[in-house]
């Protein structure tokens, strides 16, 4: 199917079904381009005279912003089956789902414009006072409800093979955890990082932590995970948060949602020395984001255990040690997994607009060796972590590098 545009995606609509989903017919719609992100078309299709709307999202074979980047259709049927799954465990966080074609590689759902992305939010100092408490939640059911500790062995191993996803999988264990730590043609950074840059690039026991990681990440099928969870990917406002954009999803380590979550949060924290508007509001703001990955933690901690403590296969993990170990086990994980997407999101491909939103390029760089010193304790000293403190103490402790001036 070709791509569709302005006036085809409305006659797509008509012609399967979905005129009723806004009134009228297609004369009457208008379809706008969302063109935040980089790999699939989005469109936005509204009736104004009803005020209802949806959206429209069609995966081509390729990224659309990057036409040589090649990736193959199907990630959209990956998608639709992690909205159904969590759907069923965690509902108030996902998109309805109106309509969705394998063959178009078509998906049409819940227009979430009464949301804003909490990453561009962020940048302008704007709180979720219920992020915390959804986002902890969302990852503890999803995790937990398609895991050993609940599914039966068979039903889950079955449930992997179906959902392995290796392109866009292939795309990660690239971008994250390879290329961000060798010289390599994808990476950018801003040019006063360059002396930490060499260093990174000089650090073979940094590289060895990573490779770790890894290692976890392409033979870990611990849960169905998100795989990339980013605040890009998170629409929120004062009452609700939806997580979307799931194509990446595969079954896969817990702690890679939790990090990246984190992780994306530790980044607002960084890039807001330079958008703070006074060192008031800067302290107070990174105060909240603190408080935010405690509580994501906190909530995440709490929802997974309670449901462990009803739902698990008892006889199949009959010891409290053992799930002692697991949690701090998924938090160590999550600080290294949280690392890595910093380091790929400050050097290596695929920058965020936390940092490049900072057009003086110093002023930019300082903030990013925040964002640098704390993926480097994260992933470093993590396994003398014990607690979500850990964490945010390495944050809160973070300077800029005097090696950017």
């Amino acid at each position: 199917m070709e791509a569709l545009n302005e006036t085809t995606v409305k006659d797509y609509l008509a012609q399967r079904g979905l005129a009723e989903r806004l009134g009228g017919g297609p004369e009457g719609w208008t379809a706008e381009p969302i063109t935040d992100g980089n790999v699939n078309l989005l469109f936005r299709v509204k009736n104004p005279g009803t005020g209802r709307s949806l959206i429209v999202k069609q995966a081509l074979g390729y990224a659309w912003r990057y036409p040589d980047f090649k990736m193959p259709t199907e990630r959209l049927a990956i998608e639709h089956e992690v909205l159904r799954v969590a759907g069923e465990f965690a509902l108030e966080q996902v998109p309805e789902v109106y309509f969705f074609s394998p063959e178009d590689a078509v998906l049409v759902m819940e227009d979430l414009s009464r949301h804003r992305e909490m990453r561009a939010a962020l940048r302008e100092g704007v709180r979720f006072p219920r992020a915390a408490e959804h986002m902890g939640r969302y990852m503890a059911r999803t995790h937990f409800y398609t895991s050993d500790l609940y599914l039966p062995s068979g039903d889950k191993k079955e449930r992997a093979a179906r959902l392995v996803n290796p392109v866009l999988r292939k795309v990660q264990e690239d971008l994250v955890f390879t290329q961000p730590f060798v010289p390599h043609p994808n990476n950018r950074y801003s040019q006063p990082l360059e002396p930490l840059v060499r260093e990174i690039y000089a650090d073979d026991a940094l590289r060895a932590e990573v490779l770790e990681l890894k290692e976890r990440y392409m033979t870990q099928a611990q849960a169905l995970i998100h795989n990339d969870l980013h605040t890009g990917s998170i629409l929120a406002n004062e009452e609700e948060t939806k997580v979307v954009d799931p194509e990446f999803a595969f079954f896969g380590p817990m702690g890679h949602d939790l990090g990246t979550y984190l992780g994306n949060l530790a980044l607002a924290y960084a890039a807001y020395e330079a958008h703070a508007p006074g060192e008031e509001e800067k302290r107070a703001f990174r105060d909240w984001l603190l408080q935010s990955m405690d509580e994501t933690w906190q909530v995440f901690e709490r929802e997974f255990l309670a449901a462990w403590e009803r739902d698990a296969q008892q006889d199949e993990w009959p010891s409290d040690r053992y799930r002692e170990r697991y949690m701090k086990r998924l938090l160590k994980d999550a600080a290294g997994f949280g690392a890595a997407e910093m380091f790929r999101r400050l050097i290596g491909m695929a920058h965020v607009s936390d940092f490049w939103s900072i057009e003086d390029e110093l002023e930019r760089a300082r903030a990013e060796s925040i964002g640098l010193e704390i993926a480097r304790r994260w992933l470093m000293e993590r396994e003398g972590f014990e607690t979500i403190d850990d964490l945010t103490e390495r944050v809160r402790a973070a300077r800029v590098s005097p090696l950017v001036g």
